[in-house]
């Protein structure tokens, strides 16, 4: 099975104020069905906040954790 998960970190990555699942598929062209599916176990995301609503429906907007480059390790 291939992971999605690299190619929906780096495009969210590029997009530091979040994507909705439409943006994020059109960046990735990943099927939405798929994305929707990897975006549920992808490590480091999260729903920052929702936009809407289109037509009665909200959209979450996603975000990567940024984790600075001088990040202690836990001890």
């Amino acid at each position: 099975m291939r992971s999605h998960h690299d190619k929906i970190r780096q495009c969210l990555q590029d997009y530091p104020d979040g994507r909705t699942v439409a943006e994020i598929a059109d960046c990735t062209r990943i099927p939405t069905d798929t994305l929707r599916r990897a975006l549920d176990t992808c490590f480091g995301v999260y729903v920052d906040r929702w936009q809407g609503p289109y037509r009665g429906q909200w959209a979450a907007v996603w975000c990567v954790v940024a984790v600075p480059e001088n990040c202690p390790r836990p001890e």
